[in-house]
């Protein structure tokens, strides 16, 4: 408890901890890492503090690293695109540094752990808390597939200001950040932010300028962000070879399922639309949307069905 790394408004904090919980969360695996122990470009930087708490694997944070921020609110068209980038960058060797938070975060790590790759959820409170408790499930998949990270002592509470310090760690741990959607007010932006401070290239993903849920995104682009529209945009300038997906060529007769498939797109479509464009039951049509959904290819919104990009 008494770490010479630590603080010593953290060392007082440990003199009241509660002994039982450091020790559950000792039996866990989480450690305190040193910053040396991390990649040239994170222990060099002072910004970042001398230790943090770790839980799983660092290992994974000294492969390339790229962050996928955005908001916790997403569309079902941000969700898309934070999978189909965390599922490129998984398959070409790369860690998916996100915040751990619902919306674009948990969309991001669930693909890259999907795509068997590695990903690092950066927390804004005690690693031992795991906020927010709706993603304990996804939390404990990082850690069989990546780490949990954070720079504050165990049972630290997730204040508001402790966000702004997470989204600052986050850019301090990552070679890049793409911003997937971002609000005129979001927390990615300050993630954004800090990368520019600290010399990474920030990637952002377009929208129609009339998504309120992207106006902070279009912002980044008007400040000199760059624009980026398919996952090879991102790997290329880091010197990362991406990993194309071989698509197997259909045989046969179109199936109910391929039918609904291609009925969909980026546009969220009601069931009845789709029997339309289809000409299939809505009974069969609401069996493939079932399938489809739970296989992870659909992804279902307020405004019907689209396609996973």
């Amino acid at each position: 408890m008494h770490h010479p790394l630590l603080a010593d408004a953290e060392r007082r904090r440990t003199q009241s901890a509660d002994v039982a919980s450091l020790e559950s969360a000792a039996r866990r695996g989480i450690r305190l890492e040193r910053r040396s122990a991390l990649p040239t470009f994170v222990a060099e930087n002072d910004t970042v503090v001398p230790a943090l708490f770790i839980e799983g694997e660092i290992a994974a944070l000294h492969a390339p690293t790229i962050a996928i921020v955005g908001t916790r609110t997403a569309s079902g068209y941000g969700r898309a695109c934070a999978m189909k980038f965390a599922e490129a960058f998984a398959r070409a060797g790369v860690t998916v540094v996100s915040g751990g938070a619902v919306g674009i975060d948990a969309a991001a790590h669930g693909a890259a752990i999907e795509a068997g790759g590695k990903t690092a959820a950066v927390l804004a409170g005690g690693i031992d808390l795991r906020y927010p408790a709706i993603n304990f499930g996804l939390f404990e998949r990082i850690v069989a597939n990546g780490c949990l990270v954070s720079e504050f002592a165990l049972g630290s509470k997730p204040d508001q200001y402790k966000f702004i310090v997470r989204n600052r760690l986050i850019a301090a741990l990552s070679s890049a950040v793409l911003v997937i959607e971002a609000p005129a007010k979001s927390g990615a932006l300050h993630t954004a932010v800090a990368a520019a401070e600290f010399g990474r290239e920030v990637f952002v993903i377009p929208a129609a300028i009339d998504f309120m849920s992207f106006r902070g995104s279009l912002g980044l682009i008007r400040d000199g962000a760059t624009m980026v529209f398919h996952p090879d945009q991102v790997l290329e300038p880091l010197n990362i070879r991406p990993i194309p997906v071989v698509k197997k060529p259909r045989s046969g007769p179109t199936t109910d399922s391929e039918l609904v498939l291609d009925a969909l797109s980026s546009t969220p479509l009601v069931t009845e639309k789709i029997v339309e464009l289809t000409g299939l039951e809505t009974s069969v049509v609401l069996g493939e949307l079932t399938m489809l959904e739970l296989d992870g290819v659909i992804l279902r919104e307020a405004g019907g069905f689209i396609k996973k990009l």
